[in-house]
């Protein structure tokens, strides 16, 4: 049979296979299947750069939210060096990855050039600084160790390095500004805005480093590089009141040694052996105004109104004690119970040994007057306290983070500008680049207030019964300018608020020239025991005093301002104990009456003072010692005046006089009282003013700190019904003390952002606002 040639020629595998036609529309077919797989691998090749970026800088944001958590006290589960480790990470990945070939490519082939370079300088930016300085301070955080209460020992040696690792940040941080300074013409807005936020920054860190670079040089010294140096913790009682804030009840030593901080117990005064004569030639010349109780007994030292002198004094008195001699004191740290409820305050509730639970709101009223209904025994409660003072003490340490760190600093801030936390240290350098940083107010230093161009008058009160009865003490004053042409001195009646049983009598000094005294001032200074005589027979002796009927025994020490004088006092319940100077300031001394001020009764004390002619129609400015109760802390008058006057005034028309007259020959008239500088304060007569201490008249002469030259300023407290915020200033050798204004602004600048900031901190929704 034959074959089909057509089937046969049909079959697979044999004969020539045709080809389809080439067209066009075939030949842009494969075109577009290569340039699309171009375009595929270049947007895998890309995005997958892009997505490593897109990680590295979300997990930048992440660890950054967490550093600023931590700063800002909003919490949060990872601690600050593990975060900062996480954030060294990522911006170094981001900032190589952005640095490979295909980003050279783009950078080279598009408009965004200058983009990709601002990007690129940006990140190098980052990546040297967090190489560098970051990478070395987190390595310092890393290395500091916690707090044992156990051992009440901390260690913060690593913070020995911190001068050189500052140093290093500042030199890099020059380096990378001169960078950014050459980025121009981006494209891109978000880049702009992203260079001249790194110029911006850069700059703020620069100069937050500054303000703070003479402390952080001098943080070893402080630390006791150059050798073991003592700190004195001095707990002050306003409850039982001093001139300078309160009795000085308890005392701790601190003691840093090569970075390694210790904190010893507290221990009470009273178990101090006391002075048998003067501990500095300074104290000679204001025993002789303030008494001799300023340099025997640690709880009277602060009836001295100058508080850098009465550091001096118990660091003397405590170096005295057995084993102390040769030890460096540093430098008196002197607390207050509103100190302490500002610090619990930022550092969180603290439980007491009986369950007692002490937060930001409740420490003052229970150190000042629960505590005595509590513990009524004194040996008992002054146990009590000495455990409460430590455990307080050894919580703070234990507390004190990154995340209580600004409140912390602001609670110390705080309380130094209103005098319940003062500082001395034995050198003024010291003391004077605290004050820079703006974390210690000036004010800590705790000098006599005012300038002659500043005028201020005080009145310092020291409860001389071994009560704690300041707690009912009610201050109220008014101040008054004279006017017309007669001074109110030459009046026997001052006010119509004076006793009648009490004219005025005069406290001119002898050899003041009436030419350089100016304006005259009227000041009525109110006393009221708000005690009732129900609650003083049920309160504790501890509280009310032995004879248990709750009568205050105040000493009132008036100050005159800078260059001006006390000319006429007016006083009934009262006995005037010294008219003297102290400081180049003119102190009068009134001490209590035979029954004190008893409860439900009020003293008035008017006296009337001249100011510096320096002060030109600066008005007088009246500060008391902090008086802490009830209704909360007064401290004088705020500078508010009654001033109805003008120009009609005595000081015009005496001046006018004067001028017509030989310079020699003018005078103010002299008074007909007895007081010309030579009444002296003296023992006799005064009521005792310690727990069981009993006085004694030795005199002689001792060799101690005498501190001569002082830093920083002091002032009028501030809060409470009335404030001040005069200040007086002095200088040592060629110290200079700055008020630490710009990092003030600074740590307020961080408050404020917290309070602005909703926890937890989110960085993208900080950036969209």
């Amino acid at each position: 049979m034959r074959q089909n040639p057509s089937q046969h020629a049909a079959r697979a595998g044999s004969g020539t296979p045709q080809r389809e036609p080439v067209t066009l529309a075939r030949i842009a077919l494969y075109a577009l299947t290569a340039a699309a797989g171009l375009v595929l691998s270049a947007i895998l090749f890309y995005g997958v750069s892009v997505a490593r970026m897109y990680a590295d800088a979300t997990e930048l944001v992440s660890s950054g939210e967490s550093i600023a958590n931590s700063a800002l006290g909003c919490g949060g589960d990872v601690d600050v060096p593990t975060a900062s480790s996480r954030f060294v990470t990522s911006a170094r990945a981001l900032r190589d990855e952005l640095n490979t070939p295909k980003w050279t490519f783009i950078r080279d082939h598009t408009a965004y050039g200058n983009d990709i370079d601002a990007a690129r300088t940006m990140l190098d930016a980052v990546g040297n600084l967090v190489d560098g300085p970051f990478s070395d301070m987190s390595d310092v955080l890393t290395r500091l160790k916690s707090f044992s209460s156990s051992s009440q020992t901390i260690d913060l040696s690593p913070l020995n390095d911190l001068p050189k690792v500052v140093k290093d940040a500042r030199a890099d941080i020059a380096v990378e500004q001169k960078r950014l300074a050459t980025i121009h013409d981006t494209r891109l807005s978000a880049t702009s805005q992203l260079v001249s936020a790194g110029r911006s920054g850069l700059k703020s860190a620069d100069n937050l480093l500054d303000e703070y670079d003479e402390l952080i040089n001098l943080v070893p010294q402080l630390l006791g590089d150059d050798g073991a140096r003592t700190y004195l913790v001095a707990i002050y009682n306003p409850a039982e009141l001093r001139s300078a804030g309160g009795m000085v009840g308890n005392v701790a030593a601190v003691t840093a040694d090569h970075g390694k901080v210790t904190i010893g117990d507290f221990s009470a005064t009273t178990d101090f052996e006391y002075a048998t004569e003067p501990l500095d030639e300074a104290n000679v010349k204001e025993a002789e105004v303030f008494g001799e109780w300023i340099w025997k007994y640690p709880q009277t030292t602060t009836m001295n109104p100058n508080f850098r002198r009465a550091a001096i004094t118990l660091a003397n008195q405590w170096k005295a004690q057995k084993g102390n001699t040769k030890k460096n004191v540093a430098g008196v740290v002197a607390l207050d119970p509103v100190f302490m409820q500002s610090l619990i305050g930022a550092t969180g509730s603290v439980t007491l040994s009986d369950g007692k639970v002490l937060d930001g709101t409740n420490t003052v009223k229970f150190f000042l007057h629960d505590l005595y209904n509590d513990h009524p025994k004194y040996e008992e409660q002054n146990k009590y306290t000495n455990a409460a003072s430590k455990k307080i003490m050894n919580h703070v340490f234990s507390s004190l983070n990154t995340s209580t760190a600004s409140a912390v600093l602001k609670a110390v801030r705080d309380t130094s500008a209103s005098s319940h936390f003062k500082l001395w240290m034995q050198s003024d350098d010291e003391f004077a680049a605290l004050v820079q940083t703006g974390v210690i107010d000036a004010n800590a230093a705790g000098l006599l207030p005012g300038t002659e161009t500043e005028p201020v008058t005080g009145a310092y009160f020291s409860e001389l019964q071994a009560s704690k009865l300041s707690w009912y003490l009610d201050v109220s004053a008014t101040v008054t300018k004279t006017c017309g042409k007669t001074f109110n001195a030459y009046n026997a009646t001052l006010s119509s608020e004076q006793a009648a049983d009490a004219p005025a009598m005069s406290t001119e000094l002898a050899g003041v020239d009436a030419s350089t005294l100016g304006d005259e001032y009227t000041v009525v200074l109110r006393l009221k025991n708000t005690l009732t005589e129900k609650q003083a027979k049920e309160l504790p002796k501890f509280v009310t005093g032995k004879d248990k009927t709750g009568s205050m025994f105040l000493r009132t020490t008036l100050m005159a301002p800078a260059g001006g004088e006390i000319t006429a006092i007016s006083y009934g319940n009262a006995v005037m104990q010294a008219n003297g100077s102290v400081d180049d300031h003119q102190f009068v001394v009134l001490d209590p009456s035979d029954d004190g001020l008893a409860p439900g009764k009020t003293d008035v004390i008017v006296y009337t003072v001249r100011v510096s002619e320096k002060a030109g129609a600066r008005a007088l400015d009246f500060v008391t010692t902090p008086v802490i109760g009830e209704k909360g802390t007064y401290t004088g008058t705020g500078g508010a005046v009654t001033d109805e006057c003008g120009t009609d005034v005595p000081d015009a028309a005496e001046d006018a006089a004067l001028a017509g007259t030989d310079a020699g020959s003018g005078s103010d008239g002299s008074g007909d009282g007895s007081a010309d500088g030579g009444v002296h304060a003296g023992d006799s007569g005064a009521i005792n003013g310690t727990d069981g201490v009993s006085g004694s008249d030795e005199s002689g002469s001792g060799s101690g700190t005498s501190g001569s030259g002082s830093s920083g300023s002091g002032s009028g407290a501030s809060g409470g019904k009335g404030s001040s915020s005069s200040s007086g200033s002095g200088s040592s050798g060629s110290s200079t003390s700055t008020d630490g204004s710009g990092s003030a602004l600074t740590l307020d600048s961080l408050n404020k952002l917290k309070s602005q900031i909703e926890c937890p901190v989110d960085l993208k929704k900080l950036a969209s606002k």
